[in-house]
């Protein structure tokens, strides 16, 4: 059974809060800047795209009960599901050549509601289970930027191709938190970290029309996982790192996009987010205030996200 009391890190949340409010003030005063200029510039090189929307996302891993992936398989076992709460993006896209565009895009997701389940087994196969509890999880926050290159490789009239490669980063935190129905989790604080980062390559395929225009995008990705918990409600744990996971991921990303120009320079969009990303087997290390260091085997996550979002996009 895991339990953990963190010490809360919220100078990460606020720098990455600050960070992301300096960039959009920033983009907003590009804007302003060369409105003028744009005007006169038939070619637009720069695109600048705030949005807003609502996410809603599962998440879980678990670990067997050695470094050979058993007694038993699934020892420990934890799900976060029904995670909700808001979405802010900015996208920054310069347009280098007539084909050729480079584009960073950053997305900070809240987390202010949902629940996560912690379980135990005995025997393989999550059988038996000897712990049970659904606690708290509306605290937390999902985060990643990355950049990438597009290339107009092949066009159809008004449909365009443009393959994709790029790099990302993705940091995310959950919580435990104690519940109302069982008392023993009275001052439960817990969180989990991750971070994933890799390479991208897919494709964007885009059809425009006179007054609007449809695109749908599918990425895929390879990444390096790791992450790490503070865990506090059994005193052997060590603290501020109770136990780390490593282990590598593929993510397969989706986007449908609907956009709709007001003017030359202006343009409403609606987007449809899915980003899953699966971590296969690694190493669980749990680290201990009076015995030395244990290792067994990670069995594995998977992150599961959905966003609808709605955002303005400039070009000048």
């Amino acid at each position: 059974m895991y339990f953990a009391v963190i010490n809360l890190n919220t100078g990460m949340l606020i720098a990455l809060r600050i960070s992301f409010i300096k960039q959009f003030l920033a983009c907003l005063v590009l804007i302003l800047l060369y409105q003028n200029a744009s005007a006169q510039d038939k070619r637009q090189k720069w695109e600048l795209k705030p949005y807003i929307g609502i996410q809603q996302s599962k998440f879980n891993w678990s670990i067997a009960g050695n470094a050979d992936g058993t007694n038993p398989n699934i020892l420990s076992e934890l799900i976060w599901k029904d995670l909700k709460g808001a979405d802010f993006g900015l996208d920054i896209k310069y347009h280098i050549t007539g084909k050729l565009s480079v584009k960073i895009a950053n997305q900070y997701s809240t987390i202010t509601k949902g629940e996560v389940e912690d379980t135990d087994y005995a025997d393989d196969n999550r059988q038996n289970a000897f712990y049970y509890d659904l606690l708290n999880a509306n605290k937390g926050y999902l985060y990643n930027t990355g950049i990438q290159f597009s290339y107009q490789l092949l066009k159809f009239g008004q449909f365009n191709i443009n393959p994709i490669v790029g790099a990302s980063y993705h940091q995310q935190k959950f919580f435990l938190l104690e519940s109302a129905s069982n008392p023993d989790s009275k001052g439960l604080n817990s969180t989990y970290e991750t971070k994933y980062k890799g390479f991208d390559f897919g494709s964007e395929f885009v059809l425009k029309m006179q007054k609007f225009s449809i695109g749908a995008t599918v990425i895929g990705g390879f990444y390096t996982y790791s992450a790490k918990a503070n865990w506090n409600l059994i005193p052997d744990f060590a603290k501020p790192v109770s136990f780390t996971h490593k282990a590598n991921s593929f993510s397969l990303n989706g986007d449908i996009n609907l956009a709709v120009p007001l003017n030359q320079h202006l343009q409403v969009e609606v987007d449809y987010k899915i980003n899953n990303i699966n971590t296969y087997s690694g190493v669980d290390k749990a680290f201990f205030n009076s015995r030395p260091t244990e290792e067994t085997q990670f069995n594995g996550a998977n992150f599961r996200k959905n966003a609808v979002l709605l955002g303005l996009k400039f070009s000048f």
